[in-house]
């Protein structure tokens, strides 16, 4: 009886170290979006199921880069794709953890999807994209190798397609779990990244109202450093309007013509976003 007894102990315990471990991804594992994206709770594993809390050992940081410049952006145009990076910060505690999990969800102010993904060359075979009712998650499938880049022990990318103009910001929830690959919760250092708010850029709506692409208008060189100049094959320019990442107006100027010359030698360096005539956007470069 005895012998018996400590069978189904056994037995017990290895079931709970299976269904505990979320090694494949916790989507995958049926335990849904566990980032917050569908609370709106920065926080992490939103299920009863996940490790209990959040653990400093851990610090987790998410980026929105726009693909051209590698800088991070807080204002997206629709259907552009950024790369989105997720990296961990290795601590003196969780350094000797030799590998992680993660998962990440984009949605809009509604907490539902917003925008498509697409999987990083360099991580297709070790990351999924799942459905979770109202949202989808980029995560795991199996338990990530540390990579060292810069400071961060932890790193991961994908790609993230802006949805069309929708009039709406877009939040990213994501968490970051570094694992000592014990089949169990004991032991792991969870952590959630702060939430990662873009606005859409206002243009996008009127955008959306060109029938025919303006591709006609060029702004070179790009980068710059003193001068850019805006010049159209086609329509006259009537109007230009340039923005700072933020949404800040900066420079306004009405014309005539087809070519225009702007001194952008005051701008602070960074990305801007181009208006030419209420509606063509383009983007430059102030280095």
């Amino acid at each position: 009886m005895k012998k018996k007894s400590i069978f189904v102990t056994l037995f017990l315990a290895m079931l709970y170290i299976t269904l505990s471990s979320d090694k494949d991804g916790a989507a995958h594992h049926g335990h849904g979006d566990i980032t917050g994206a569908t609370t709106g709770t920065v926080g992490h594993c939103q299920t009863g199921s996940c490790h209990g809390g959040n653990n400093a050992g851990t610090i987790v940081r998410l980026q929105v880069l726009d693909t051209a410049t590698m800088l991070p952006i807080t204002m997206y145009n629709a259907h552009q794709t950024y790369l989105i990076t997720l990296t961990g910060d290795a601590t003196s505690i969780a350094t000797s953890l030799p590998a992680f999990g993660f998962q990440v969800s984009a949605v809009r102010g509604n907490h539902t999807l917003a925008g498509t993904y697409t999987l990083h060359p360099s991580y297709a075979s070790t990351t999924q994209i799942i459905s979770c009712g109202a949202t989808t998650v980029v995560e795991h499938n199996e338990a990530m190798r540390p990579t060292i880049i810069d400071t961060n022990k932890y790193y991961v990318a994908f790609y993230w397609t802006a949805p069309a103009p929708v009039s709406d910001s877009v939040s990213f929830y994501a968490l970051l779990n570094a694992v000592n690959e014990n089949n169990a919760k004991s032991g792991d250092y969870p952590n959630a990244a702060p939430r990662v708010t873009i606005y859409e850029n206002p243009a996008d709506t009127k955008v959306a109202q060109v029938t025919t692409p303006a591709n006609d208008i060029s702004v070179f060189p790009n980068p710059a450093t003193t001068q850019i100049a805006v010049q159209s094959t086609e329509q006259p320019l009537d109007q230009i309007t340039i923005a700072n990442l933020v949404g800040q107006t900066i420079y306004s100027q009405q014309l005539k013509g087809k070519q225009a010359h702007i001194d952008i030698s005051s701008f602070p360096k960074g990305v801007y976003t181009m208006i030419v005539n209420n509606a063509v956007v383009r983007k430059f470069v102030k280095e």
